[in-house]
């Protein structure tokens, strides 16, 4: 939910905001592909509309790199068992190809610096490599650790 809301996030209990992703969900305002080894979910990629994850748009440094409709990747997750495995790069590829289907013309996505020296754990919005291999082009800087990256579909 912390990409949904433009603030308050801190304050809301686990059960709102569970409760309100499922009405997302349900009203299809809330985009992710989910990546599977032998029928077990081992993770996922959240994605969709700038007006459905409008949470960026109030970073202090953020400029849209692309007048129009915008979509976004926000989030990743990957098993700690199926690191490094490739699961990342499976969702990404997912998550760009319904964005196409669905008639999406640029995405952006906001990897963290990984010199940094972050565990990995921090990288829930993937890395620079991860979007670089997928065709991405890296725009500027967004805060102290992270990048926009773009891509146009």
């Amino acid at each position: 939910m912390f990409y949904h809301v433009e603030r308050g996030w801190r304050e809301r209990s686990r059960a709102q905001n569970k409760t309100e992703k499922h009405t997302l969900v349900e009203h299809r305002k809330a985009h992710g592909v989910l990546v599977y080894h032998r029928g077990r979910p081992v993770g996922w990629c959240q994605f969709g509309p700038s007006k459905e994850l409008p949470r960026i748009d109030n970073m202090r440094d953020y400029a849209p790199s692309h007048e129009g409709e915008l979509w976004r990747i926000t989030c990743f997750f990957t098993d700690r068992d199926y690191r490094r495995k490739g699961v990342a790069r499976a969702a990404l590829n997912g998550a760009i190809r319904y964005m196409k289907e669905h008639g999406a013309e640029v995405v952006e996505a906001y990897p963290v610096d990984p010199r940094r020296r972050h565990s990995s754990d921090k990288f829930w919005n993937g890395t620079p490599d991860l979007f670089n291999s997928a065709g991405f082009t890296k725009v500027c800087k967004l805060g102290r650790e992270r990048w926009i990256f773009k891509k146009t579909l």
